[in-house]
């Protein structure tokens, strides 16, 4: 009798140490490039619920950052002079997009809530982006 193959079923990928390498990014590189890592890990890992844990650890501490301010929910966004300028270079989602259409310098970030038709915590999320992409910016 003739073996069928001779080749080995593929491996997966061995699952990476996540809390070493999260906790070692945020101290070299900070949230925001830790964050962007772990989404681009998504096509390699995309059932890995420990990446998927780490994933939403980050959003919460960036939206925590984000809220970290004197002003807090009082604070009032702004669209920059950058953006203004040079709208088209910012690759925006639609929900970013809306976000934008709303900011008009004397809505605070309460009422932005109030009016926006996503969750609170997505649209603090979307509004902590678009100042990380320096197209608004929330004065301290």
């Amino acid at each position: 009798m003739v073996p069928m193959s001779t080749l080995s079923p593929p491996k997966a990928p061995p699952i990476p140490d996540w809390s070493r390498l999260v906790g070692d990014s945020i101290v070299q590189h900070g949230p925001w490039h830790t964050y962007l890592k772990l989404v681009e890990a998504r096509g390699r890992y995309p059932d890995d619920l420990s990446r998927l844990g780490y994933t939403e650890i980050l959003r919460n501490m960036i939206v925590r950052d984000f809220l970290h301010n004197p002003k807090g929910m009082q604070a009032m966004p702004k669209l920059t002079p950058e953006f203004l300028s040079n709208f088209d270079r910012f690759n925006l989602t639609a929900q970013e997009g809306y976000l934008v259409s709303l900011i008009d310098g004397r809505l605070d970030l309460q009422k932005l809530l109030l009016l926006s038709p996503f969750d609170h915590f997505t649209t603090l999320f979307n509004l902590a982006k678009l100042q990380h992409e320096r197209a608004i910016t929330v004065p301290q």
